[in-house]
C-alpha cells in the first residue's frame, strides 16, 4: 500500500512539474526586452512547424521568437536539468551533500580550459566541437584532482571534498584570469569574461543541438542506473555486497558529469549552484530515492534555470544581466545555510 501511494505521489509530482515546465517555457519565450503575446508565440510556432501563415505576424516577431528565444529556452532546459541531475549523482557517489559540479571544480576546470582554447587563437575557438572538447577535458581533470585530494587522509569527512573543490576552483579561476590578462585578442577577452559569468544569450539553432542532446543523454545515463546510486548512498561496502561495481560506477560518474559540465560550459559558461540547490529541494519534497530524485531534479532544475534567465533578461531590460549572477544569489546563501546546519547540528 505504501509503495502504491508513493508511486502515485511521484507521478503526481511529475505531472505537476511538467505542467510548470511548459508554462515556464511559454514565459521564457514571451518575456524579454520586447514583450510578446501568447497568440504571437503560437502563430510563429504554427508557421514554422505547419506552414500556417498569419497576416498580422511581423518579420521581427518571427525572428525574436524562433531564432532567439526558443533556442535559448531549450538550452536553459538542457543546462538546468542536466546540471541538477549531475549534482545529485555527485552527492551520491561522494556521499557528500555539499557536492555539485560547480563546488567540486568541474565548472572551473571547464572554464579555464575554454579560456586556454581562446588564448591559443581563432584556429581553435572557431569550432564549437573543439571548445566542447577542451571544456570536457578541463572538467574531467578538475574532478579527478578534487576527488583525489578530498579522499586523502579522512575519507569520511563530509566537508573535506567540498573544501578541496573550493581550493581547486580558486586556482582554476586564477588560471582563467591569467589567460584573460595575457590574451591580445579583444573579442577573445570578451568571450572569456562572458563565459566566467554565465549567459544563455548565445543560444542559436546552429549551436544548441550538441549541448541539448548531449546533456539529455548524460542525464538519461543517471536515470537508468538510479538503483546503483541508491545502494552507493548507503556506503561503498553495502553497494559492493549487493553486486554493484562501485569503482566502475564512480569512474563513469566522473566522466559523465565532466561531459555534461563541459558541453554546458561550452554553450553557456559557468552556471553555478543549480546542481547543489535543486537536489536538496527534491529530497525534501520526494525523498532520497534516486529513481525519483533524478527525473524530478531534471524537471525542477529546468524550471529553476528558465526563471533565472527570465530575471536576467527582464529585471534591468533592455540591458541583460548574466544568468550566473542570479543562480549565485540563490545558491550562495543556501550553501551557507547548510554549512551552518552542519556545524550546529552535525548534519544537513
Amino acid at each position: 500500500m505504501k509503495k502504491l501511494l508513493a508511486k502515485r505521489s511521484f507521478m503526481f509530482m511529475v505531472i505537476v512539474s511538467v505542467v510548470i515546465l511548459l508554462f515556464s517555457m511559454l514565459a521564457g519565450i514571451i518575456f524579454g526586452a520586447a514583450d510578446l503575446s501568447v497568440d504571437k508565440v503560437f502563430d510563429v510556432i504554427s508557421l514554422k512547424l505547419f506552414g500556417i501563415e498569419q497576416e498580422t505576424l511581423k518579420r521581427s516577431q518571427i525572428s525574436i521568437i524562433w531564432e532567439l528565444r526558443l533556442p535559448r529556452v531549450l538550452l536553459a532546459i538542457a543546462a538546468g536539468g542536466s546540471l541538477a541531475v549531475a549534482g545529485a549523482a555527485m552527492q551520491a557517489v561522494t556521499q557528500n551533500v555539499l557536492a555539485d559540479p560547480y563546488i567540486l571544480g568541474a565548472s572551473g576546470g571547464a572554464s579555464s580550459a575554454v579560456a586556454f582554447c581562446y588564448f591559443l587563437g581563432s584556429a581553435f575557438y572557431s569550432s564549437s566541437a573543439v571548445i566542447s572538447a577542451f571544456a570536457f577535458t578541463g572538467a574531467t581533470i578538475a574532478l579527478i584532482i578534487v576527488y583525489t585530494i578530498g579522499r586523502v587522509g579522512s575519507p569520511g569527512s563530509t566537508s573535506r571534498l567540498a573544501l578541496s573543490g573550493i581550493a581547486v576552483s580558486v586556482i582554476l579561476n586564477a588560471l582563467t584570469q591569467f589567460f584573460v590578462s595575457m590574451s591580445r585578442d579583444a573579442s577573445a577577452v570578451r568571450s572569456i569574461i562572458a563565459w566566467t559569468m554565465g549567459s544563455l544569450a548565445g543560444a542559436r539553432w546552429n549551436n544548441i543541438a550538441f549541448p541539448f542532446f548531449g546533456s539529455i543523454l548524460g542525464s538519461s545515463f543517471f536515470m537508468f542506473t538510479a538503483r546503483a546510486y541508491n545502494l552507493m548512498s548507503q556506503g561503498d561496502e553495502t553497494a559492493i555486497s549487493l553486486g554493484i561495481n562501485v569503482p566502475v560506477i564512480k569512474r563513469l560518474t566522473i566522466l559523465v558529469v565532466a561531459f555534461i559540465t563541459g558541453v554546458i560550459v561550452a554553450a553557456g559558461g559557468i552556471i553555478g549552484f543549480v546542481g547543489f540547490v535543486i537536489p536538496h529541494i527534491i529530497r525534501i519534497l520526494a525523498g532520497a530515492d534516486h529513481r525519483r530524485l533524478f527525473p524530478l531534479s531534471f524537471l525542477i532544475g529546468s524550471v529553476f534555470l528558465l526563471w533565472m534567465d527570465i530575471l536576467a533578461r527582464t529585471l534591468m531590460a533592455p540591458r541583460e544581466m548574466s544568468v550566473g549572477i542570479f543562480t549565485a544569489f540563490f545558491g550562495g546563501p543556501f550553501f551557507v545555510y547548510l554549512l551552518y546546519r552542519q556545524n550546529k547540528y552535525g548534519r544537513i
